[in-house]
């Protein structure tokens, strides 16, 4: 029997079950993740975990919820390009949105929600609206895609959304492996030949896009 863990508040016990549930989800995907096992990592019991968050989805839906919410100030720079006052430039906007990434992953949790993204992306039991909607960064460079180039539909930019986040996430994990994440802030080469594959990449596929 798991006696739960002497927490103090509802923020903190709600934090920790949150904080069990992505570790589980990120490493074991969504139907192989066990609440029980959830609940013993958080050092609550089950009845606690359900009075929180009631089910599994919900739990997901909590965890995806909190992600986002850690990515808000962090996106902050992102929006203040796509303002409307601003003058756009499609350069620097993907220089800042790689550099965002690469920030991101450097941190525990960023490293966490990635892993956890890549795992739910493909994952038919996660409500499709979850998934269209798991990664934090998505409509904002979307909606730079169609600031770049206005003439371009709705699918072309949802193209370049998934072949641009792809190739940067893969840059990203690799500079991981290779030691080469560095402080936010600083240039490295890893970060330097991403931003140019991905201005010339994309570049490239808008050329041949239809429209």
């Amino acid at each position: 029997m798991i006696v739960d863990a002497p927490i103090h508040t509802t923020a903190s016990r709600r934090a920790r079950i949150l904080d069990a549930a992505a570790r589980a989800f990120a490493s074991h995907g969504y139907r192989a993740s066990s609440l029980r096992d959830i609940a013993k990592d958080a050092g609550c019991s089950l009845t606690l975990l359900d009075h929180h968050f009631g089910s599994k989805a919900m739990l997901l839906e909590a965890v995806i919820k909190g992600q986002h919410e850690n990515c808000q100030i962090r996106l902050a720079r992102l929006k203040a390009l796509l303002a409307p006052a601003a003058t756009f430039q499609f350069e620097a906007f993907v220089a800042l949105w790689a550099n965002y990434e690469f920030d991101l992953y450097a941190t525990r949790e960023g490293r966490q929600y990635l892993t956890l993204m890549l795992k739910l992306s493909g994952d038919n039991e996660v409500d499709a609206e979850l998934r269209r909607n798991l990664n934090c960064s998505e409509s904002l460079v979307v909606q730079a895609f169609a600031r770049a180039h206005p003439a371009l539909d709705e699918d072309a930019l949802r193209g370049a959304w998934f072949v641009a986040s792809g190739a940067l996430y893969a840059a990203v994990t690799s500079a991981d492996e290779m030691g080469d994440l560095s402080e936010s802030g600083t240039t490295t080469p890893a970060r330097t030949r991403a931003i140019a594959f991905l201005v010339d990449g994309l570049r490239a596929y808008w050329r041949d896009a239809p429209g």
